[in-house]
């Protein structure tokens, strides 16, 4: 049972926030408008995005729903059939998974990825806005791979 939760609690826990931190932003922040947090380096701005990765590929919001239900599906049955002993793992698949799910949401309920999450290095260089659910995805995959560089196999 304790090792189910340590990839249930990530991935109902990341899709909270996210639709939360969605919810806050895009009911609280017009459209254009930028909130400065740190200055010269992050911002909240609103923004949507109707492609994946970057906004390419606009305008195919069908098709990027199936891929994610996929997707979805795809990280489900991995964890299923993994070892799932691995607390690290679990907890990273669980993250992928809220990921995957809150931007799923985004692009069923608002036909894109609302994005508001604005990295900057001074006014040289900014990064495409993101949302929680990136975050989510990237640190689980990050986690995922640490996980797999630093666990021995078992004979």
């Amino acid at each position: 049972m304790k090792n189910t939760l340590t990839f249930v609690i990530p991935a109902v826990c990341g899709v909270i926030v996210d639709v939360l931190s969605k919810w806050v932003v895009f009911s609280q922040v017009r459209v254009y408008e930028m909130i400065t947090l740190i200055p010269g380096l992050l911002n909240i701005v609103r923004s949507e995005n109707k492609g994946v990765v970057f906004g390419i590929l606009p305008g195919r919001t069908s098709a990027f729903i199936v891929l994610s239900a996929i997707a979805i599906i795809a990280i489900v049955c991995i964890y299923l059939w993994s070892d799932k002993s691995n607390t690290k793992s679990n907890i990273a698949l669980g993250l992928v998974l809220a990921g995957a799910a809150g931007n799923l949401w985004d692009r069923i309920w608002f036909s894109g990825v609302r994005d508001f999450i604005d990295f900057h290095l001074g006014n040289t260089y900014h990064w495409p806005t993101f949302n929680v659910a990136d975050s989510l995805i990237c640190i689980g995959i990050f986690l995922m791979a640490i996980t797999s560089l630093f666990t021995s196999k078992r004979n």
